[in-house]
């Protein structure tokens, strides 16, 4: 092999390595927080040059630290069902695995972290919360490589009516459920 041809290889394999740094799995709390389960919410999700979609999500404590994700279309259909355990996202049941999803539900559950156990949950991680200008407030989560969520909540809106936006443009709106079981 040419020396200029494996300079090149390596260039492409330290690329590759290092986006697949950039890659990594979602952020999770590295202490337990208060979350008042079981929770159902809608999440409305609007990514660039696709359609708006909705859906519910059902978020249930399943004891020993671990909570219960499901997904679920309008229609009851589920999308995607985890179990989050000691930080851990694991595929609950026959579902096919969904890295869209953990990464969503990832940033909910860092959106419900309280703001007084940010500092204990998320220990070590590059966080910072402050008001917006327009008499709201936000919080954001950089991992590695960039920014991973920021969450705006409006002014005036209760703690559970917030939105979520992902660097890809995605934005996930999310509030309670006006008929909860």
């Amino acid at each position: 092999m040419m020396p200029m041809t494996r300079f090149r290889l390596f260039l492409v394999l330290s690329c590759a390595a290092l986006l697949a740094g950039c890659a990594a799995a979602p952020p999770t709390p590295v202490a337990p927080a208060e979350l008042h389960l079981p929770r159902w919410v809608q999440v409305h999700i609007v990514t660039p040059g696709q359609p708006d979609e909705d859906a519910m999500l059902a978020v249930q404590d399943e004891g020993q630290g671990a909570t219960r994700w499901s997904l679920f279309d309008p229609l009851g259909m589920p999308r995607a069902r985890q179990i989050l355990q000691d930080g851990k996202w694991r595929n609950d049941g026959f579902m096919r695995p969904n890295g869209k999803a953990s990464d969503m539900f990832s940033a909910i559950l860092f959106a419900w972290t309280p703001e007084q156990s940010l500092a204990r949950a998320y220990a070590g991680a590059d966080w910072q919360s402050q008001p917006t200008p327009a008499g709201g407030r936000s919080r954001s989560l950089d991992q590695e490589c960039s920014p991973r969520w920021q969450v705006t909540w409006a002014a005036q809106a209760p703690d559970d009516t917030f939105s979520i936006h992902q660097p890809d443009g995605t934005v996930l709106t999310i509030s309670p459920l006006k008929n909860t079981p």
